[in-house]
C-alpha cells in the first residue's frame, strides 16, 4: 500500500534488509520471523504497546544520502512484493537517467502522491479490513470454523503464575480466548463461556483493576485494560447468553438483521457489527423494563426534548424513545412523570409552527391519541427526522380488529358472559369476585369508596388507560391499596399485559381451542393441582371457578412448553381470575412468567433459585447480623422460595397479598425483595435468638399468617395452609396491617432498584446454572453407569466431551437435533436422552478415542457402530448408547469385543447397497478343509454338555418351552414335539448351518430384529453388562499365567484353556442364539477392518501373520459348511425320504433328521440350513489334538520357501490380501473338478453364496493365535484421548500471524 512519503532518519533501525537497488530498499521489522534476541525484544515491545507497525515497507534512499523516505507498507509479503515489483518495473528506468539524487528524489515523491490522489482510501474500508484481520487472526490462532462470530477484541495481560504475559483477549459468541507470544514463548487461554462458574471484578496490589474468570479447572486473572468497564460489561453480557442457552437447553446466536439499519447513526464505524449488535440489544433490554413492554420491542433510538404536562402546566425536560410500536418518554429526573404511547392509539402528529419569542415551543410537535388526549413536545434537535420516523411507523401499523373488553363493558349484575358462538366457541368469565363477592354501593366501605372517588379524580386529570400521565401521584394511590373495582384494569395497564392482549386479539381463544381436549402431562399436573387452587374461596368451589382456572393454566401451557405447568402457577392465576376476565388473567400470567419474573416456572425454577442466591447477599448486605444467624440455621434456602414463587400468595391471607400484587406489577420484582427484607428485619430479634430452624419457621409463619388487611371488602377466610393454621393456633392477635408493611418496605429498602437486581441476578445465574449442570451431570452418569464400563473419571471425561460435542452443534447449528416438543420437555425422559450426537460428531469421536479406528477405514468402522447403535433409526446417538459402545471396545472381556466386531459386518451396520469394493475369493480345495472342521469341534461338545445340564433345569423332558417358539411357524412346533422321542445321544446339533443370502435391498428396520436383539417397548440396545461381568469372573477364576501359558503354550492347550471357561458359562449358547452367519462378502469386509486395525502398532507384523492364518482357517471352514450344505442338497433331491432315516452312514451323504430344526430354534433361517449328526461330529472330532495337527499343518504350509510367502513378516496389508487370494485360486484350481456340476459353484469374480461361517467358529478360530488375544484383551485408558481431543484448539501455532 503506498502511503505519503516521509523521512527516515535510521533506516536500519529495528529492521532488516531483504532486497536492495540504486534507489529502493524492501525490509522487514525484526521479531517477525528470523528469531535470535533482537527480534524477540522487537516482538516482545510491539505487543506490549500495542504497536501495528506493518511488518514490511519499501524506502526510498540514494548513494549519497543518509535520509531516506518511506514510500509503500504491507501486511504481508504478497503486497509488499507487488508494490517492489511495479517500481522496478516503471521507475529504475527513468531514475537512472537523472543526473542529480535530488532530481529523482522529487520524482519519486511526485509519483508517490499522484498514486496516492489517485486512489481514494476510506477510513470505513480502513476499519472494516482491521476488522476482518482481527478475524483471520483469532480464526488461525484458536482453530475456530468460520460460524463462530468474533465480537471483540482488547488488548490486556493474563498472569501466568506470577508473571503477566502481554497479549489480546478475543471475545466471541461462545468462547473467550488468549493469546501472547513473548520472548519466544506462546500462551494460549480458550474459555467456553458456558464453563464460566464465575465473573467478578477485582482490584488490589497483586492484580489492578482485574477480571477475575473461574471455571471448574481452575481461576483465570486478566488485567491492565485499556478500558475495563467496557470489557467486563461484554464479558458479562456474553456470559449471561450462554447461561440462558444451557437453560433453554441449546439454541446458537442469532445475529439482529435490521440491527444496522437502527444504530448507524449513534454507534462508532470502528465497532464491529456484533459488537453493535450486542450494545443494542443490552440498551433494549433496558428500554423494555422500563416500559413494561413486549419481549419482542425493539429499541431504534431516543431523543432529547421537552414535554408540556397540562395537569400542572409545566414544561418538563425528557427523553423520548422510538420503536416499532411505541413511544416513550420519561423525564430526566427519576420518577417525575413517565408516558407510553401505543402506535396504535395514535390517531394525528403534526408540526407546530415556531412562535415569536416563545423559545419554549421551537421545533415542536403534537401528538393527538384516539382518546382525544394532546401530547406536546419540543425543542427537537431533528424535528423532521422525528416526524418522518413517527410517520413510518404509523404506516407499518397493522390494527386488529379486537372484540372490545368484556370485563369493563359489561354490566357486574348480568352474570357470566358468553362469547360468540362463531367466534371464540369458548365461553370466558368475568372478573370472579364481581360473582362471587358482589357488593351494593350502599355496602362499600367508606375507605373503598373514597379510593374509588380518588381514582376518579385522577384519571380525569392525568389521563385513563396506557396514555396516562404517570406521576408519583400514581405511586401514593398504590400504595393505599387499589379498589377492587379497578384492581384487575390497574394490573393489565402497569403490567403491560394491556399491550401484548391488544395485539393479539384471538390468541388466548385459539390456544384454548387447541388446548381442548388434549392429554398431555402439563394437563395431568394441573388436573391435581385445581382443587388445591385458593380452595378457602367459594370462587374456586364452583365449577365456574374450577373451569376458567382449568382453561387458563392449559391455555398458557399450551402457548409456552418450555415452561409448561409449575406448581404455585395455580395459586397465582386464581388470584388474577378474581379480579380480572379469563383472557386478561391469561396475559397477566404470561407477563409474570415471562417477562416480570423469568425461568421462575420452568422445570428447574432457575429463576427463583437465582433470586434466592440474590436475596441472601441482600440480606448480608443490609442485615448482616440477621445473615449469620440464617445462614447457621440454614433457613435461607426454605423460606425465599415458598415467598417468591408465589408472591407471597401462600404464606399469608390473599386478601393482603394483594395489596403486595398491586405493587409488584408497578414497580417489578424489587417489590418482593423490599417486602421480604422487611419482614426479616421486624423479626429480628427473635430471629436472632432462636435455637434450632423449626422455632424459626414457626416465628415467621405466625407472624405471615397474622397480617391483616384493614381496609379490605373481601369477607374473612380461614388461610388453609398447614404451617401457618397450626403456627396462628390459638388466641390470633394481628401482627401488623399490610400497607403498613409495604410502608415500610419503601421507607427502609426503597433505595434497591431494578437495574442493580438485574446485575445481581447476572451473578448468580452463573452460579445456579453451573450447579444445575452438575447436578444434571452426576444423574446421568447415574443412569448410565449400570450400561457401561467406564467408571469415575474417564466417564465424567466422556461427558464431558459428548456435552461439548452436543453444545458445538448447537452455537454453530451443524446439526438440527430432530426433537417433538412434546418429548423435549417431557420430564419423564430418561436423563441421558438430554444431550444427542449426530454422524459428524459421533465420528470425530470415535476415530480420536477407539483404538480399533486408527487406520484409513476407520471412517468405515465409524459408520457401522453408528448404524449399530442407533436402533430407533433417528439419525442421533445419545450418551448411554455411547459409553456402551465404546466400553466394549475398551474394556470389556475377548468374547464380547469379538461378538461386537461380528455384529458390526452385518446388517443393519453391513448393508447390501453399500460399495464393499472387493473381489471375492474363490472356493478352496475340498480335501484341505476336511481338516478344518475340527476347529469347532469343543463347541460342539461343550453344546453336548449343556442340553445334558441346561435343559433338565428347563425342561426335564427335553422339550423346549413353546414360548421360545417363533410365532407362526407351525412346523418348528411339530419338529419339536417330534424331538421327545429322540435319545439324548441321537440329538443332531449344528455344526455349519447354511446360510440365506441377504436380499438386493434390505430392509434395515427388519435387520434390527436379528442382528441386535432389543427391547421393543423401548427401542434401546440390550444391556452387555451383566454377560461381561460373568465374563470377567469366569477369567478371574480360571485364569492362566499370561507370560507362560498363553503366550508359550500350544494351540491345543490354549483351546483346552477356553473350553474349560466357555463349559462353565451354562448360558453360553444362548449368547451366541440371534447371530446370524456371515457370508463371503461380510467376512470380507469384516477382515478388511481386522488389517486396517493394526496400523503402527508394535508388533504390527505378528498381528498382520496371525490374522492371515485365522483368515486362512476360516475360508477353508466355510468351504466345508459349503460342502456338506450341498451334499444334502443332492441328497434330498435324489431320495427325499432319506433326510428323515437317522442312520450312521457316514458324513459325505448324512443328511439332517427331519425332527430336528436347531436353526429355526436360534431365529435364524431354516431353508437352506445344514445338519451334522452326532456320529457324523464324532467321526470328525474324536479327539481334541486333531486340531493341533491340523492348524500346525496349516502354519507350516504357510512357511513353506514360496517367494509369496517367506518374506511373509515384511508385508503390507495389501500384499499380504493379495497372497491368500492367489492361494485360494491355487487351491480353487485343483478342486475343480470334485465340485464341477453342484449348485454352489460360485464364479471366479462373485461371492460364493453357499459359503458361510458361524460366531462359534469365528471366536474359535481367533483364539488360537495369542497374539490377537492379547490385543483384544488389551484395556484401553481413554482419559488422554479424550483430553486431547478436548483441548485440540490449543495446540501451539507454528506459522506466524
Amino acid at each position: 500500500m503506498w502511503v505519503k512519503p516521509d523521512e527516515v532518519l535510521l533506516a536500519n533501525a529495528l529492521w532488516v534488509t531483504e532486497r536492495a537497488n540504486p534507489f529502493f530498499v524492501l525490509q522487514k521489522r525484526k521479531g517477525y520471523g528470523g528469531g535470535g534476541f533482537t527480534g524477540l525484544l522487537v516482538g516482545t515491545l510491539d505487543t506490549v504497546l500495542d504497536n501495528k507497525t506493518p511488518p514490511y515497507r519499501i524506502l526510498h534512499q540514494t548513494p549519497n544520502s543518509e535520509v531516506s523516505y518511506s514510500v509503500a507498507i504491507a501486511n504481508n509479503k504478497i503486497e509488499i512484493f507487488r508494490d517492489w515489483e511495479w517500481l522496478e518495473q516503471n521507475l529504475l528506468q527513468t531514475l537512472a537517467s537523472f543526473e542529480n539524487e535530488d532530481e529523482s528524489t522529487e520524482f519519486v515523491k511526485c509519483k508517490i502522491e499522484s498514486l496516492l490522489a489517485n486512489k481514494t482510501v476510506h477510513k470505513e474500508d480502513e476499519e472494516i479490513e482491521d476488522s476482518k484481520t482481527a478475524v483471520r487472526k483469532f480464526r488461525k490462532l484458536f482453530n475456530m470454523p468460520k460460524e463462530e462470530k468474533l465480537v471483540s477484541h482488547y488488548s490486556c495481560s493474563y498472569w501466568k503464575g506470577k508473571v503477566p504475559r502481554q497479549g489480546w483477549m478475543y471475545l466471541s459468541i461462545n468462547h473467550l480466548c488468549f493469546y501472547s507470544f513473548l520472548m519466544g514463548k506462546e500462551a494460549k487461554v480458550i474459555i467456553r463461556w458456558t464453563d464460566i462458574t464465575k465473573l467478578e471484578r477485582g482490584n488490589n496490589m497483586v492484580f489492578p483493576d482485574s477480571v477475575k474468570v473461574s471455571t471448574r479447572e481452575g481461576d483465570h486473572y486478566f488485567s491492565m485494560f485499556f478500558n475495563s468497564d467496557e470489557t467486563f460489561r461484554l464479558m458479562e453480557q456474553l456470559a449471561n447468553m450462554a447461561m440462558k442457552q444451557l437453560i433453554s437447553e441449546g439454541g446458537g446466536f442469532e445475529e439482529d438483521k435490521t440491527m444496522y439499519a437502527r444504530t448507524k447513526r449513534r454507534t462508532p464505524k470502528k465497532v464491529s457489527s456484533l459488537k453493535r449488535d450486542l450494545d443494542a440489544r443490552s440498551r433494549s433490554d433496558a428500554y423494555r423494563s422500563t416500559f413494561n413492554l413486549p419481549l419482542t420491542e425493539k429499541l431504534d433510538g431516543d431523543i432529547d426534548c421537552v414535554l408540556l404536562t397540562p395537569y400542572n402546566k409545566q414544561h418538563v425536560y425528557a427523553r423520548m424513545y422510538l420503536s416499532e410500536n411505541y413511544i416513550c418518554i420519561a423525564s430526566r429526573v427519576k420518577g417525575l412523570v413517565k408516558v407510553i404511547l401505543p402506535m396504535r392509539d395514535i390517531q394525528v402528529v403534526e408540526k407546530v409552527e415556531n412562535s415569536v419569542g416563545a423559545n419554549v415551543f421551537t421545533n415542536a410537535i403534537v401528538i393527538t391519541t384516539k382518546g382525544k388526549m394532546n401530547f406536546m413536545f419540543s425543542q427537537f434537535k431533528e424535528r423532521d427526522l422525528i416526524l418522518e420516523k413517527i410517520s413510518d411507523c404509523l404506516s407499518r401499523q397493522n390494527v386488529p380488529t379486537s372484540p372490545l373488553r368484556r370485563t369493563q363493558s359489561r354490566d357486574p349484575d348480568s352474570g357470566p358472559e358468553t362469547a360468540p358462538q362463531d367466534e371464540y366457541d369458548i365461553k370466558c368469565q368475568p372478573a370472579l369476585v364481581s360473582l362471587f363477592n358482589r357488593r351494593n354501593s350502599d355496602e362499600l366501605t367508606a375507605k373503598e369508596a373514597i379510593k374509588e372517588h380518588l381514582w376518579e379524580v385522577h384519571f380525569s386529570e392525568y389521563g385513563r388507560g396506557m396514555c396516562m400521565y404517570r406521576t408519583h401521584r400514581v405511586h401514593e394511590l398504590i400504595l393505599m391499596g387499589l379498589p377492587d373495582k379497578y384492581r384487575g384494569e390497574i394490573w393489565m395497564l402497569f403490567s403491560g399485559a394491556e399491550n401484548e392482549m391488544a395485539t393479539h386479539p384471538e390468541h388466548y381463544a385459539n390456544l384454548v381451542r387447541q388446548s381442548s381436549g388434549k392429554n398431555t402431562l402439563a394437563a395431568e399436573e394441573i388436573e391435581r393441582d385445581l382443587h388445591r387452587s385458593l380452595p378457602e374461596h367459594p370462587a374456586f368451589q364452583s365449577d365456574l371457578g374450577i373451569g376458567a382456572l382449568r382453561r387458563v393454566l392449559t391455555a398458557y401451557a399450551w402457548r409456552n412448553p418450555n415452561i409448561g405447568y409449575c406448581q404455585a402457577m395455580n395459586i397465582v392465576t386464581s388470584v388474577l381470575l378474581l379480579y380480572n376476565g379469563e383472557e386478561e388473567a391469561f396475559w397477566l400470567l404470561t407477563a409474570i412468567c415471562e417477562r416480570m419474573l423469568p425461568d421462575y416456572y420452568n422445570t428447574k425454577v432457575v429463576g427463583a433459585l437465582i433470586d434466592q442466591g440474590l436475596f441472601e447477599e441482600l440480606i448480608k448486605q443490609n442485615l448482616p447480623d440477621l445473615y449469620s444467624r440464617l445462614d447457621t440455621l440454614g433457613l435461607l434456602s426454605m423460606i425465599s422460595l415458598s415467598w417468591f414463587l408465589t408472591i407471597f400468595l401462600s404464606v399469608m391471607p390473599f386478601d393482603c397479598a394483594v395489596n403486595i400484587l398491586d405493587c409488584f406489577f408497578y414497580d417489578g420484582a424489587k417489590v418482593i425483595f423490599q417486602v421480604a427484607l422487611t419482614i426479616l428485619e421486624h423479626k429480628s430479634a427473635e430471629l436472632l435468638d432462636c435455637r434450632d430452624d423449626g422455632e424459626a419457621m414457626t416465628i415467621l409463619g405466625a407472624y405471615l399468617e397474622n397480617i391483616t388487611n384493614r381496609d379490605s371488602s373481601m369477607p374473612d377466610i380461614c388461610h388453609t395452609n398447614i404451617m401457618m393454621c397450626s403456627a396462628s393456633a390459638g388466641s390470633k392477635q394481628p401482627s401488623i396491617d399490610i400497607t403498613d408493611l409495604i410502608d415500610d418496605s419503601y421507607r427502609q429498602f426503597g433505595h434497591l432498584d431494578n437495574q442493580h437486581i438485574d446485575q445481581l441476578r447476572l451473578k448468580y445465574r452463573l452460579s445456579v446454572v453451573q450447579s444445575i449442570e452438575d447436578s444434571t451431570m452426576r444423574n446421568i452418569l447415574r443412569s448410565v453407569s449400570s450400561d457401561t464400563l467406564f467408571q469415575g473419571r474417564e466417564l465424567e471425561d466422556l461427558y464431558a466431551l459428548f456435552k461439548e460435542e452436543y453444545m458445538t452443534s448447537c452455537y454453530w447449528r451443524t446439526s438440527q437435533q430432530p426433537m417433538d416438543l412434546a418429548d423435549k420437555y417431557d420430564p419423564s425422559r430418561p436423563y441421558y436422552e438430554l444431550y444427542k450426537v449426530d454422524i459428524d460428531q459421533f465420528r470425530t469421536m470415535f476415530l480420536s478415542i477407539v483404538p480399533w479406528a486408527k487406520g484409513s477405514r476407520g471412517g468405515v468402522l465409524a459408520l457401522r457402530s453408528f448404524r449399530y447403535l442407533d436402533t430407533n433409526l433417528d439419525s442421533m446417538i445419545n450418551f448411554k448408547e455411547f459409553v456402551h459402545l465404546l466400553g466394549i471396545i475398551c474394556k470389556a472381556e475377548f468374547t464380547q469385543k469379538m461378538k461386537l466386531l461380528y455384529l458390526l459386518h452385518q446388517p443393519p451396520c453391513l448393508l447390501a447397497t453399500d460399495d464393499t469394493d472387493v473381489d471375492s475369493p474363490t472356493s478352496l480345495k475340498s480335501d484341505s478343509a476336511e481338516n478344518a472342521v475340527e476347529a469347532t469341534d469343543f463347541f460342539d461338545e461343550m453344546e453336548e454338555d449343556e442340553e445334558d445340564g441346561v435343559e433338565t433345569k428347563t425342561s426335564p423332558a427335553g422339550i423346549v418351552a413353546d414360548s421360545e417358539i417363533p410365532s407362526g411357524n407351525t412346523e418348528l412346533v411339530q419338529s419339536k414335539t417330534e424331538a421327545k422321542a429322540i435319545p439324548q445321544r441321537e440329538k443332531t446339533v449344528e455344526a455349519h448351518p447354511g446360510v440365506t443370502s441377504p436380499p438386493k435391498s434390505l430392509d434395515i428396520a427388519s435387520s434390527v430384529t436379528y442382528s441386535l436383539p432389543s427391547d421393543s417397548s423401548t427401542g434401546e440396545i440390550p444391556s452387555l453388562t451383566s454377560e461381561i461381568s460373568d465374563n470377567a469372573s469366569l477369567s478371574s477364576q480360571n485364569s492362566m499365567p499370561k507370560g507362560e501359558n498363553l503366550m508359550s503354550g500350544s494351540p491345543s492347550q490354549l483351546i483346552r484353556w477356553r473350553r474349560r471357561q466357555l463349559r462353565e458359562k451354562t448360558d453360553s449358547k444362548l449368547e451366541f442364539k440371534n447371530i446370524l452367519p456371515l457370508n463371503q462378502t461380510q467376512f470380507i469386509q469384516m477382515w478388511k477392518t481386522l488389517y486396517d486395525m493394526f496400523q503402527n502398532h508394535p508388533e504390527e507384523q505378528q498381528l498382520y501373520h496371525a490374522i492371515a492364518t485365522v483368515g486362512t482357517l476360516l475360508l477353508e471352514i466355510g468351504e466345508v459348511g459349503k460342502k456338506f450344505h450341498l451334499q444334502k442338497q443332492k441328497s434330498t433331491l435324489e431320495d427325499p425320504d432319506k433326510s428323515s432315516s437317522p442312520t450312521d452312514s457316514g458324513p459325505q451323504n448324512e443328511p439332517a433328521p427331519a425332527g430336528i430344526n436347531v436353526p429355526a430354534d436360534q431365529g435364524l433361517p431354516v431353508e437352506g440350513g445344514m445338519l451334522v449328526t452326532r456320529g457324523q461330529d464324532e467321526m470328525l472330532t474324536e479327539k481334541v489334538d486333531d486340531i493341533t495337527t491340523s492348524l500346525t499343518g496349516i502354519q507350516v504350509k504357510d512357511q513353506k520357501p514360496d517367494p509369496a510367502t517367506d518374506t511373509f513378516d515384511n508385508q503390507s496389508e495389501s500384499t499380504i490380501h493379495s497372497d491368500k487370494s492367489a492361494d485360494a485360486k491355487q487351491l480353487h484350481s485343483e478342486s475343480e473338478a470334485s465340485v464341477t456340476g453342484t449348485q454352489g459353484s460360485s464364479s471366479p469374480s462373485l461371492p460364493d453364496t453357499d459359503w458361510s461361517i458361524t460366531f462359534e467358529q469365528f471366536l474359535a478360530s481367533m483364539l488360537t493365535e495369542p497374539a490377537l488375544v492379547t490385543y483384544f484383551e488389551t484395556v484401553t485408558d481413554v482419559t488422554q484421548s479424550v483430553n486431547t481431543l478436548r483441548n485440540r484448539r490449543l495446540r501451539s501455532q507454528t506459522s506466524s500471524v
